[in-house]
């Protein structure tokens, strides 16, 4: 692995930005703060001491150069154009909008022309003699890397960045080119531009945080083997890789998965640079396993009928079915197999109308979409019922539609499933496929290695850079667990290996709480569930168990039913609020999807708390006796009525307040424009126990940063009416933040929130902790055994990396503070941006890890501090409860306003201020 020392000035200088967001300048300039385009970030500190030393292995290779030269690389823009005999141009590689998503299949397509053109680049380069073939590194779209600068001959010293051209004739192609690339081609024209030059490592050795031209140079030269070989691998952005055929490399068959989708193979990789031993930073290669739902390529006609199957035959494509297949479908490049010519579409919607229902105009001519087929292509549908594609375009700058049979359509391969093309239910499917235990997925990556085909790499060998075959492996220590304190001060210190504890009989809670006057409610009718032999022995469980833990709790609730109907939904809390009801338990048929987020929006409109269990958990605790799921149940019921379950022994003082900040930018439809942030704050008397609420933003915009200011005035005052105190110290753990986005965090977000803090807590210090889990980097044991259990076989809760292969520019950490019991752990990365107390790494990592104890609802630590996980549950509910607002009762509700929407959902001016409705 390369080494080299990183040189340390007196002010870590990581980015110069020129260009800040105007909103935020503004706001700053009537704030009376000044930008500072040159923001400090935290130094970095001495790795912790605390703990038991060990040694993880992980997925890095290192990368070490051969020569002694510096590794110079020009970067230059090139556009390749064909030329044909009819004397027309066509650009193959249009400069696009950033801002625009080219579909996954058009992407590929278009990719693969340039990979089969690219050797025709190289003749170029030999042809004007400019540079050695392996010395051409391409993103395949306009970005090319070469280590010579071949634009000396073709512009001015003085304007160094003019265009120039290079051009192949027809005899001059080579012969190895698919001739279908080169129909009525007469020649190929190159037109090029530098841009600029940088020294690879250099580049990633510089204090410049945002300096990536480095980093993207090895990650373009990694991929470069792969791309040339037609049968290796579909390449995404991002370095995201999916082998086409895996068996190759060792893996089985991708999984298929229902509704016409599968499993696509694949791979995570990225260039890191790692502090590396004693302080000689290095630069390393990460590689990580990636499954990925796809698209069959398949007949769409029958992909329709897996989404419509059902143990009881077809569904009819009406309500939430048909939802199911536009989502699904919506979007997809289609193949038309009518036409003789190549032909796709993009499917824009799908309509009830079939064949022979929908009229078309053609030429004045009034005809069936089934008579039109008929007419124009002779072909008689053999599946007219089933419902119409539909497609936008544009002719001669008119807009048309366009109707297409399902059964002459086929999807098109390499296309990726959306996000909100999966039920729930096919989420957890493909979660459960996911799982990999990590003694094979260790094997996993060494095949995804091979796959790369990185040794004996002509591209590597003439860059200079040797690719390592060995995984790094890196220093680490083992956080021991807090104390958790029950009821009556009864302590339990954790000597498991999995992080988990259980309160014996006769335990109670740390705060029991009290329910009265409540009532249990089943969605749908008394068919769905039998009373007497489900619900009311569930009850009696329910009511024994809660008092076993303290709750004080009334027997013989009433007992109703309701259909799964908003309107009745809503009499019904009206009902309830007159009677006073103080808690809700409702049982809700799994098959049931439409209902939660109203019966959380109403508890939100009268104040009367809820909780929603599916009837399959009833059955399993009364027929299965599954009393740990009980337990779970009665540990949220008892957070939801204002009761705390466990504290936490000597993990937060009295005067240190913790903020939480998670987002959700989800969309449910075209006409939303909001996000949602969500904050949990400790702000209640027991200084482990955290409540929490959200605020609405402009939609994507979470780098805006007026919300903080209601967050810490809503905070700094709870804390004060609870504890009769103002903060002396703060912690700030905020999620969504990457490397390229920390100097906007220093250079808007700290500042403004120090001056904020000082408003709301004069002699209050903070620290900024931003919590990062997209990175691809994993841990393992040294020693693993295959026949263990999952968890055994997972690094230890606790663990921590804070040197080797920590980031030497940045002060941060990793730690793994759960139990990985399905797949591998994916560990959190945890950069101090800002530390206005100069603490240490063990109070930073000691204070982490001891808050991943305290989610309350589980028995065993989560893999993010309750503020985060919290945080990001009533993100998760305030998209809740707007899409209640506005998608379901829709009409003259909806909220589009930020400040409106916050107003009228949030929990800021409800009964569930500082509580925590949301468990």
């Amino acid at each position: 692995m390369s080494t080299k020392t990183i040189k340390k000035s007196n002010k870590q200088v990581l980015t110069v930005k020129k260009e800040e967001e105007i909103s935020n300048v503004k706001i700053f300039k009537k704030e009376g703060l000044l930008v500072d385009t040159d923001p400090d970030y935290c130094k970095k500190k001495s790795p912790g001491k605390l703990g038991r030393p060990t040694t993880l292995f992980t997925n890095l290779f290192g990368l070490t150069p051969t020569n002694t030269t510096r590794t110079k690389v020009y970067q230059y823009e090139i556009e390749i154009s064909k030329i044909f005999d009819n004397g027309k141009t066509a650009i193959i590689n249009k400069e696009k909008d950033p801002d625009c998503r080219t579909n996954d299949y058009f992407e590929q397509t278009s990719r693969q022309s340039l990979v089969a053109l690219w050797p025709a680049f190289h003749k170029v380069l030999k042809k004007y003699k400019l540079a050695k073939p392996e010395s051409a590194i391409t993103d395949f779209k306009r970005l090319l890397f070469l280590l010579d600068p071949i634009h000396g001959n073709y512009t001015t010293v003085e304007n160094p960045k003019l265009f120039f051209s290079l051009v192949l004739d027809k005899h001059e192609i080579p012969k190895t080119i698919d001739v279908n690339e080169l129909e009525g081609v007469v020649r190929l024209e190159y037109k090029l531009r530098f841009t600029t030059s940088f020294d690879a490592f250099d580049s990633i050795f510089s204090n410049d945080v945002s300096d990536r031209d480095g980093e993207q140079y090895l990650a373009l030269l990694s991929s470069m083997k792969v791309s040339m070989d037609k049968k290796g691998a579909a390449i995404y952005e991002n370095g995201k890789n999916y082998l086409k055929d895996p068996t190759v490399f060792g893996f089985e068959e991708p999984i298929k998965l229902v509704d016409g989708k599968y499993l696509a193979i694949g791979c995570h990789k990225a260039i890191k640079l790692v502090e590396g031993e004693s302080k000689n930073a290095g630069i390393a290669f990460s590689i990580d396993v990636k499954r990925t739902a796809f698209h069959m390529n398949m007949p769409l006609d029958k992909k329709y009928d897996e989404l419509m199957a059902s143990d009881k035959g077809p569904l009819p494509f009406t309500g939430a079915n048909a939802l199911k297949v536009i989502n699904n479908v919506k979007g997809l490049a289609c193949r038309c197999t009518y036409l003789k010519k190549e032909n796709n579409i993009i499917i824009s919607n799908v309509i009830p109308e079939n064949a022979n229902q929908k009229i078309i105009d053609i030429d004045g001519k009034k005809m069936s979409v089934a008579e039109y087929y008929s007419e124009t292509y002779d072909i008689n549908l053999k599946r007219p019922d089933l419902p119409l594609i539909e497609q936008k375009k544009v002719f001669n700058n008119v807009k048309q539609l366009c109707y297409y049979p399902m059964e002459l359509l086929v999807v098109a391969p390499y296309q990726r499933v959306k996000k909100y093309s999966h039920t729930s239910e096919q989420i957890l499917s493909m979660i459960k496929e996911c799982e990999t235990p990590p003694k094979k997925r260790i094997n996993e990556i060494h095949n995804l290695f091979a796959s790369l085909q990185l040794k004996n790499n002509e591209f590597f060998k003439e860059a200079g850079i040797l690719v390592e075959n060995k995984i790094l492996a890196t220093p680490a220590r083992i956080l021991k667990p807090p104390v958790i304190i029950a009821g009556k001060g009864k302590t339990f210190e954790i000597r498991n290996g999995n992080g988990s504890w259980d309160l014996e009989k006769g335990d109670q809670y740390n705060i029991p709480s009290t329910i009265e006057n409540w009532c249990a409610i089943v969605i749908g009718n008394k068919q769905n569930i039998d009373i007497n032999k489900h619900l009311r022995p569930f009850l009696v469980r329910y009511v024994h168990y809660a008092r076993g833990r303290g709750i004080k709790i009334s027997d013989n609730p009433r007992c109703d039913t309701c259909p799964a109907n908003e309107q009745k939904l809503g009499d019904l809390f009206g009902k309830l609020k007159q009677i006073k009801v103080g808690f809700v338990l409702f049982i809700t048929p799994d098959f049931v999807k439409h209902i939660h987020n109203m019966i959380k929006f109403y508890e939100r409109e009268t104040g009367i708390p809820t909780q929603d269990l599916k009837l399959s958990t009833i059955y399993k605790i009364v027929e299965k006796g599954q009393l740990k799921t009980l337990e779970n149940i009665i540990l949220k019921s008892n957070v939801k009525s204002g009761g705390h379950n466990y504290d936490l022994k000597f993990v937060v003082r009295k005067d240190r307040l913790i903020i939480g900040i998670g987002f959700n930018h989800t969309m449910a439809g075209d006409n939303d424009s909001l996000s949602v942030v969500g904050y949990a704050c400790n702000t209640r008397k027991i200084t482990s126990e955290f409540v929490g609420d959200f605020v609405y933003i402009k939609f994507s915009r979470d780098d805006q940063i007026t919300y903080y200011e209601n967050i810490i005035k809503k905070c700094v005052d709870n804390f004060k009416a609870s504890r009769g105190i103002l903060p002396k110290d703060v912690f700030i753990y905020r999620t969504s933040g990457s490397e390229g986005r920390y100097n906007n965090y220093c250079t808007f977000d700290i500042p403004y929130i120090k001056k904020k803090l000082h408003e709301a807590a004069p002699e209050a210090k903070f620290a900024f902790i931003v919590v990062h889990k997209g990175h691809n980097l994993r841990f393992f044991k040294q020693n693993i055994n295959s026949l263990d259990k999952v968890n055994v076989q997972n690094v230890h809760p606790g663990s921590v990396i804070d040197q080797g292969v920590t980031n030497p520019k940045l002060c941060d950490f990793y730690l793994t503070s759960h139990s990985g019991i399905l797949g591998t752990a994916k560990t959190p990365c945890y950069t101090i941006l800002y530390d206005g107390m100069n603490l240490s790494m063990d109070e930073f990592e000691g204070v982490t890890n001891g808050l991943a104890y305290g989610f309350q609802i589980v028995n065993s630590p989560t893999s993010l501090p309750a503020p985060i996980c919290i945080a990001n549950q009533y993100a998760d509910r305030g998209r809740s409860l707007l899409n209640a607002n506005n998608h379901t009762r829709g009409g003259n509700n909806i909220l589009s306003n930020e400040e409106e929407a916050t107003k009228t959902l949030s929990y800021v001016d409800s009964k569930f201020n500082n509580i925590r409705i949301n468990a």
